[in-house]
């Protein structure tokens, strides 16, 4: 029987992640706010970042903070979708994973072969542009990045450890969670949250990579907590999780959640 972890709520800012010691994270997931996606221009305005490069440097010091907390061999995942938009120049796609794996590597990440998450949608023959006619149609989006990363070499655990074991895989779980193409999880509804959206990506995908890239007991951080459908995973998992959240009202909801859980 697998004994529900702790979880820790801290408002605060994933640029800084206070009140986390340093190397005391195994796993690293999240799902930021998409840079060039309208959703999240009013947050990354708040910030000060208005253009592309800016946001992702914004994000960039937060990947700074993970390597920080993440112990030696820890993972860092990272759910993040590209973006369709028209700028000075015109319309054209801004690659989010790229600057992504770009600053994430630059902070001291090493990247690994990452996952492409292809989200069901309701609209199969979607397309942009000029539809059936040559030459200026589109390819549609309807898949997100899942990008990987390590700090530094892989983890070191003694032989035979009993908690390793315990994770062990199924056959068919580790044909289908490390084929690099997910087409079996369904996207998450969307709710609205203190006047926005809040981004939220299904269990399903935490719940893969805290069994994929954890142990029972260790620490799951997520930087940008949001609904704390990472923290909900890792908990119910037997992972203890840390969620930094900056929206006060979101993470007084979260704070409620916990101790309700821990009650029981």
């Amino acid at each position: 029987m697998v004994l529900p972890g702790i979880v820790r709520v801290i408002e605060g800012d994933a640029r800084r992640l206070p009140g986390i010691e340093p190397g005391s994270v195994e796993l690293v997931v999240t799902s930021p706010p998409y840079p060039m996606i309208p959703q999240w221009d009013g947050l990354f305005r708040t910030l000060g970042a208005t253009s592309f490069a800016a946001m992702h440097a914004l994000l960039g010091e937060a990947w700074v903070a993970a390597h920080r907390v993440l112990c030696e061999g820890g993972i860092l995942a990272v759910n993040i979708g590209d973006a369709l938009r028209t700028g000075p120049d015109g319309f054209r796609l801004w690659p989010n994973h790229a600057e992504v794996l770009a600053r994430a590597e630059a902070a001291g990440f090493r990247p690994l072969p990452y996952l492409l998450w292809q989200k069901p949608t309701n609209r199969p023959n979607a397309y942009l542009g000029s539809g059936f006619l040559p030459p200026n149609a589109y390819v549609t989006l309807d898949c997100e990045f899942i990008l990987l990363f390590r700090k530094g070499a892989p983890r070191r655990l003694p032989p035979k450890d009993p908690r390793r074991l315990a994770a062990r895989y199924s056959r068919a779980e580790r044909d289908r969670w490390f084929s690099q193409l997910w087409q079996d999880v369904r996207a998450a509804r969307q709710r609205a949250e203190n006047g926005g959206r809040t981004g939220a990506f299904p269990p399903e995908l935490p719940r893969r990579l805290v069994r994929m890239f954890s142990l029972e007991g260790e620490t799951v951080l997520d930087p940008f907590a949001g609904t704390g459908t990472t923290l909900w995973a890792a908990r119910e998992l037997g992972r203890n999780a840390i969620g930094v959240e900056r929206d006060p009202a979101l993470a007084a909801e979260l704070r409620k959640r916990a101790a309700g859980a821990a009650a029981r």
